[in-house]
């Protein structure tokens, strides 16, 4: 053997060596600097609402800021396009809802795939979509809404807080068998909120933590919500599934995801403190006052949501026609 190449056989294989420890160097170190929380929506909303939250928690355990930054726009796409982009370290951290999984049936060119770009932290919480009215619609419940819908064929005005968000797929499945509205789709839930409580709209279909305080001080009338029980946060407001359609479940969720090949160990430090933030009562109990279910899932259990739902929303998509492009 040629002993002149010792020394830079020694050298390849101590650099391999290293190569080989620095993820896990990098997960123990992690994090080092501050983490931004990424929100397809603007500020305000009940996804909006649950990253501020969280990352108030999450710094005070993590030893860093975390920052909240809003990149609303393309029905949540540009936020999950950035983040599936960015390096894979941990360090941008995308709060996402029901839309990504939505979203693969929507459109047919993203850049990103809701499976496979994105690793999941945790599933945080869901949430029923409510049907709310303005206060002079004259309607309260849900038969009165549909009686007013079918009186007048494309005449009511709903607020969606997106096209194709799921609250228009929770509307489209109340509307099977004809019934016609005329849709307003907003960037998001708080102006759509806006809009409900002054009147310029008739109806509106949202995450119910987004239109909770606006319930409690009588701003709008709660009509009905699509989870399969009712929400413990408003239990004197009846289920689609008690009145109109009994067959209807139908919850919106949001979770975390970071970029897809990051680490293992750094994924399950995210979960662990993540979901520890959840079930702070610093945390939960303002969420769950709201309207919200704790969640607060292991990786793998967030992963397998994801793909069935991206199956399950599609097969609505389709049944509806819906189209944005």
């Amino acid at each position: 053997m040629n002993t002149a190449r010792l020394p830079l056989l020694s050298f390849l294989l101590g650099l391999s060596f290293v190569t080989l420890l620095a993820p896990a160097t990098s997960a123990q170190d992690y994090p080092n600097r501050p983490i931004r929380f990424i929100v397809g929506f603007p500020p305000g909303g009940s996804v909006d609402v649950l990253a501020r939250a969280v990352a108030n928690q999450a710094t005070k355990t993590l030893g860093q800021p975390i920052l909240v930054e809003n990149r609303a726009g393309a029905s949540t796409n540009a936020a999950s396009d950035f983040v599936a982009k960015e390096r894979p370290d941990g360090y941008t951290v995308l709060v996402a809802s029901d839309s990504i999984a939505i979203n693969a049936s929507l459109f047919k060119n993203l850049s990103f795939n809701p499976v496979t770009s994105f690793a999941p932290v945790t599933l945080a919480i869901t949430s029923p979509q409510i049907l709310v009215v303005c206060a002079n619609f004259g309607a309260q419940t849900v038969a009165e809404y549909l009686t007013k819908v079918k009186a007048n064929p494309g005449g009511v005005n709903v607020g969606l807080t997106g096209r194709g968000t799921i609250g228009h797929l929770t509307s489209e499945l109340i509307n099977q068998g004809g019934l016609q509205v005329s849709y307003v789709p907003y960037t998001g839930g708080a102006p759509a909120v806006r809009d409900l409580v002054g009147g310029h709209i008739d109806a509106l279909y949202v995450t119910l933590p987004g239109v909770a305080g606006s319930v409690r001080g009588g701003n709008v009338i709660p009509v009905a919500v699509s989870s399969p029980k009712r929400s413990k946060a408003f239990p004197d407001v009846p289920t689609f599934a008690e009145t109109a359609a009994p067959e209807l479940s139908i919850d919106s969720w949001q979770g975390f995801l970071v970029p897809g090949g990051t680490p293992q160990p750094i994924i399950d430090k995210l979960n662990r403190e993540l979901v520890a933030a959840l079930q702070s009562e610093a945390v939960a109990k303002p969420l769950a006052d709201v309207g919200s279910e704790i969640v607060a899932s292991a990786p793998g259990a967030f992963a397998d949501v994801i793909k069935a739902d991206v199956q399950r929303f599609g097969e609505i998509v389709r049944a509806a026609n819906i189209n944005v492009e």
